[in-house]
Parts: structure tokens; sequence; C-alpha cells
């Protein structure tokens, strides 16, 4: 296989983009003069010259040896491409991606037939490429990904503002895209470049926290309503532990003019091969078998299997968090899986389900606590540092209203997105539901299955919120994020209300108190059959092999501390990592970001947010040093922002870039 680091490619509006190419070199019985090689893509604004070194050389390797171009394309304005990083998924990177596609297809060594994969934002990148619809692009494979940008991504769950995850990657963002060009493919002009970019890319968080309602804004880069527009052969890949996973399971039901499969196991937002929980997957091996059959022509037959492959977990200690959780991979030829059936399960008095709707007239009340919600995953993707996996919840549940069923005489599987339909009033004009579905051990443990969230000033639409009228009955549903669960015989089924999710969500601003109005109000569940759906295919269990690219890495002691005031009545969230990479060419990157978050039950208006960011770059004989430090604090009218840079070369300053604003809080 051959290397190419830093190839230029062109896009539409002048602008040379940088990229790392790994080719093959020959294949059997072909003279190399002849040989033509499908490319695969992954654009990313995460710096393929030193932060994604390590994982880009083991992969496009990888991925060379079986026959694949691989090509890392640093996004506009990130890493070693030009230009200036104005935002996530632009209209103009996505023109980018079409561009770099097309010339993909044109080199002389290709083939002309092209994939795009990625994690995360590169998972975004393809799916939103893919819409504009290049003429040699012929598969995608997005893990972790959405179609909806407002209400499946980092910025906005339900309706309500994210804390932990928003505020971590928004100010993660201005250290990394503040990190130059590497300085010897630029040559001379390498410092004027670096000053212009540091001078003019904006903090991206300021511009999110303005967008708090959906509209055109958020539609650029999401796939959702149009699901149709999407027509490119595509395999989905997410982890019910992960905050994508009702994108997948969406697409996988809407996207029909195009060629779909999904595997969906229990992870969090890692790939499959290491991610926890397990069971993990060899997932480069089904890439490279989708890859095989779209871009090579290869009937492999694998798209002869069901489109849907998922792993449905059950019971296991949440304290314990093993490594495999317990559980069976299942099948389905798609979706509906047949036989499933909507179970309705009412509210009843005394924290009982009850078979039937119960005489109306019962009210379950219950006040703010801006502070609930530790014991669950710390953030919607569950990926904060140690695990972020849900503890057991009964510390949380005692303050909070729960029904829970008889136990059950047989077991019952769940898939979907399980529903709470409530009928709730509130003294606040601004209030959140957070609504839990849980397992009740016969020990009486409890363990977290899923979870929704609504800011009920959302309750008609996230175009035009609307305030509660206090006292005023509503009819609400909170869709819950989507699960596959088998409920043991013996075990009994819980739902929870609060009205916070604390370091998930930004608390609503007001104190005062929420009611359930037991009449109408119930939990449904989407079922299905025990024997439901086809054989699984069988999977390649152990990690791929990557090469050993001759780096070195090593890990900060992880930090996740929670701490209560009992005087100040605040629960504080503190997280930190780190780690230290040296690459074979002697480039060293160390990286570390910590979290300070407070939020109060006797101030719900008032949380605050802590952000610290530090990049230490050294290549190339340069020694660069950035620290990114955020703030974000709110009070009952605003959210106040405030961003510091501090950019040192070679020991000496070199830029200071500082942002503050003030926002108003639209029913948020």
């Amino acid at each position: 296989m051959e290397v190419r680091r830093d190839v230029r490619i062109p896009v539409r509006d002048g602008l040379e983009l940088s990229a790392n190419l790994w080719l093959p070199v020959a294949v059997p019985d072909v003279p190399a003069a002849e040989a033509r090689f499908p490319a695969i893509l992954e654009m990313i604004p995460y710096r393929k010259d030193d932060w994604r070194w390590v994982t880009d050389d083991a992969r496009g390797r990888w991925l060379a040896a079986r026959g694949f171009a691989f090509c890392r394309l640093d996004i506009r304005g990130t890493g070693s491409s030009p230009g200036i990083a104005l935002d996530e998924y632009t209209a103009q990177e996505t023109l980018d991606g079409y561009d770099a596609v097309e010339w993909l297809a044109a080199q002389p060594w290709s083939s002309g037939n092209i994939g795009m994969w990625g994690i995360s934002y590169g998972g975004f990148t393809s799916i939103q490429v893919a819409m504009l619809r290049p003429p040699h692009l012929r598969a995608i494979v997005p893990v972790y990904a959405s179609d909806d940008r407002y209400t499946d991504d980092i910025h906005y769950i339900g309706g309500c503002a994210t804390a932990s995850e928003l505020s971590q990657y928004a100010v993660s963002m201005v250290g990394s895209n503040a990190l130059p060009a590497r300085p010897d493919y630029r040559g001379v002009a390498w410092e004027a470049e670096w000053r212009d970019r540091l001078e003019k890319t904006p903090v991206w968080l300021f511009e999110w926290l303005h967008r708090q309602h959906d509209g055109p804004y958020w539609r650029q880069g999401s796939l959702a309503p149009d699901w149709v527009a999407l027509t490119v052969p595509t395999f989905l890949i997410a982890g019910w532990m992960d905050g994508y996973v009702d994108a997948a399971v969406r697409m996988l039901e809407r996207c029909v003019k195009a060629p779909r499969r999904a595997l969906i196991g229990n992870w969090v937002h890692a790939l499959p091969d290491d991610a926890y929980p397990g069971p993990n997957v060899d997932w480069l091996h089904e890439l490279v078998r989708f890859f095989d059959y779209w871009l090579k022509g290869i009937d492999n037959g694998v798209m002869d299997e069901p489109e849907l492959t998922y792993f449905e977990r059950e019971y296991a200690p949440p304290e314990a968090f093993p490594a495999t959780w317990p559980g069976r991979w299942r099948s389905a030829a798609g979706l509906p899986i047949p036989g499933a059936a909507l179970r309705d399960y009412f509210l009843g008095p005394v924290g009982a389900f009850v078979a039937q709707r119960p005489p109306g007239g019962m009210i379950e009340r219950m006040a703010h606590r801006p502070t609930i919600g530790t014991r669950s995953s710390l953030s919607w993707g569950a990926g904060c540092t140690p695990n972020g996996l849900a503890r057991d919840l009964r510390p949380d549940e005692a303050l909070l209203p729960t029904w829970t069923s008889e136990p059950l005489d047989r077991p019952l599987e769940v898939f979907g997105r399980p529903v709470a339909r409530l009928e709730v009033s509130s003294s606040m004009p601004v209030a959140t539901l957070v609504v839990r579905l849980s397992d009740v051990a016969p020990d009486g443990t409890v363990a977290q299955v899923t979870a929704g969230i609504l800011n009920l000033t959302h309750r008609r639409g996230h175009t035009k919120p609307e305030p509660l009228v206090p006292g005023q009955v509503e009819r609400v549903t909170v869709p819950l994020r989507a699960a596959a669960y088998h409920y043991l015989r013996g075990h009994r089924i819980r739902l929870s209300v609060a009205s916070a999710y604390w370091p998930v969500i930004w608390p609503s601003p007001d104190a005062g108190e929420l009611a359930i109005h037991l009449g109408a109000s119930r939990l449904v569940l989407p079922t299905i059959p025990a024997e439901a759906g086809l054989p699984t295919p069988a999977f390649r269990t152990k990690p791929a092999g990557l090469p050993d690219v001759g780096a070195r890495s090593t890990e900060d002691a992880a930090v996740w501390q929670i701490s209560e005031d009992v005087l100040a009545g605040t629960v504080t969230v503190t997280t930190a990592s780190g780690e230290t990479t040296v690459l074979p060419d002697g480039t060293t990157l160390y990286s570390s970001e910590g979290l300070e978050m407070t939020a109060s039950d006797l101030d719900p208006a008032h949380a605050r947010m802590r952000t610290e960011v530090i990049y230490r770059l050294d290549q190339d004989g340069r020694a660069i040093s950035i620290l990114a430090n955020g703030l974000m604090t709110s009070t009952e009218a605003a959210f106040e922002l405030a961003v510091d840079l501090d950019v040192t070369l070679d020991g000496a300053p070199f830029h200071h870039g500082q942002w503050a604003e003030t926002i108003p809080r639209r029913l948020v």
C-alpha cells in the first residue's frame, strides 16, 4: 500500500482541502497500471495529522489491505485544511463533501465507486452528502449519527437545552479549532494563516444558544422530515446507550427509497469492537462486507440478511456494570416487527399500575427539584467518564412519584419507543417532565431501561413553544428513547416522573410544583412476541486486529465526582479526563477536558457550568499551547456565556480571544 499525506482536494469555491490517502498498490492477476480501487471517504473536523492520526493510520492501512482506498479529509477551517469553520454542518461544508466524492471518483487509481463512513460527526456528514446525491456515491455507513439536528443531537433534548454535552463539546471545539495546520505543510505562510484562523473562527456555542427552537437553522443538515430524500444504500450502526439510537430506528423505518440495514447493540458512544457494555462485534468486518457488495459488486449475501439485527438486553445489577450485558441477539425483516403490539399501563393510586383507566380526580404532586438525575447516566449519550451508565435509581426515586407493576408472571419483550401519555398541570409557566422506565428486580434494586424528556412549553411542537397556564390541565406525550429489553419473570415494570435531569439538561427556571392527573395518564409499552424474528447472522466478536502504527498513549486518571452542599441546596458534578499521545514522527499531543456543573434546588434559575480544555501540541519543531475556558450561567431571564482562549507559540503569547454574551431564555 501507499500513504499520501496532505493531498489537496479542490472544491468549488477555490479552496484546496487537506486529505490523507491510503492506497492499495496491487490486485491479484491485474497489472499494476490497470488496477482500480473503490474509495471510502471520512470527513470530520478532528485533526487527521495529530488528534486522530493513530486511528486514521491504522484503519487506512487495514482498509487498503482489503482493496479499498481510504481518504480522511479535514473539513474546511480545521486541521490542515484552509478556510474558516464558521459552524458545524454548514451548507458549504456539505458541498465540499460532494466535491470530494467526485474528485475521488475521477482519480486514475479509482474505480469510480465511492463510499462514505463516519462515527458521530462523520456519520452526520455521510448522511448530509448523500442527500445531495453525488453521482459516484454508492453507499454510506453512518455510525451513531442523527437525521434531525434539533431533536437528536447534543444541543437540545425534548426542547430542553442540554448541559454536560453541549458545553463540553462546544468548548472542546473552541480549543481544537484554535490549533493550526501542520507547520511543515504550510511553509512560510503558516503563522499568518494560523493567526487568520484564530481571529475569524467563531465560538459555535453562541449560535446554538440563540437557536432555542426548531426552524430553518436546524433543518439545514437534517434529513428529517424528508426521509425519502435518502436513496443511497445505507448501513446504520447504533447503540441503545447512545443518544443517536432513535435516529437509526427512524431511518430504518422511514427511508423507504434507500436499500438499508441496521445493527444496534448495547453500546455507548464508542465503536462496537470495544464499546461498553458488550457484547462487542467486529464492526469493521461488517463495514467491509457492506462496501464489498455495493462498491465492488461482490454478491456476498449481505443484503439477503435481516434488515435489522439488534441486541435485546435484560436485567443486570446496575452497580456492577458488567463488561458483557446479559441478553440475546435478535433479527427482523424490517419495521414494524410482525406481532408488535402496544400495551397500556394506567397510572393508578398509591404508586401502582392498573389495567383499566381509574376514576378522574386523583392527583400525584411533586416539587420541582433541579438537582435530581445524577443516579442516571451523566450524559444523554452515556459517554461521560468513567462509564456513564445509570446506577441503582432508588435514591432518586425516593423523592419522585413512581408507578410499579405486580411481579411479571411471564417474561415481556419490549422493542421501540415507549411513550408516557400524561395529564399534567403546573404552577410554573416553564416546566420539564423527565420520565424514566426501569426494571425492579426481586431484591428491590432498580435498573434504568430508558428515559424521555419534554420541555412542557414544547407540548404542541418545537417551532412555536407556548408557556404553561398555571393550574391548567394539559395532555402531553413524552416519547422515551428507543429500547430493546427483556423483562424477566418475577421482575416489575416501573415508571418514574421527575422535573429535571441534572446535569444532562439545564433546569427550568421557576420554583413550584407539577401535578400528574391519574384519570387518563398512562405508560404505553411497544411489545413484541417472545419468538418473533428471523435467524440472527453470526458475528465475528474478536476485534479486527488493526496494525500497530507505532504510537504511544497514556491516560490521566479519570474524575467523576458528585458532591452536595446541604446548606446551599446545591449538587455539583465534576468530571475530568486527559490523554498524551506520541506519534512515530515525534509529534506529541496532550489533550484534557474538565467540567464543573452546579444546580440548586433552592434557586432553580441559577445554574452554573465551567469548562476547561487544554491542548499542547509539539510538532515539526514548534510548541503550541491552547487553553480554552468556558463559563455558562443562567438567571430567570437569560443565559450568560463567556469563553476565553489563550494561545502560545514556542512559550510566548500568540493570541488571546475573549467572547461574552447574554442570550435571553425563550421558554427554556
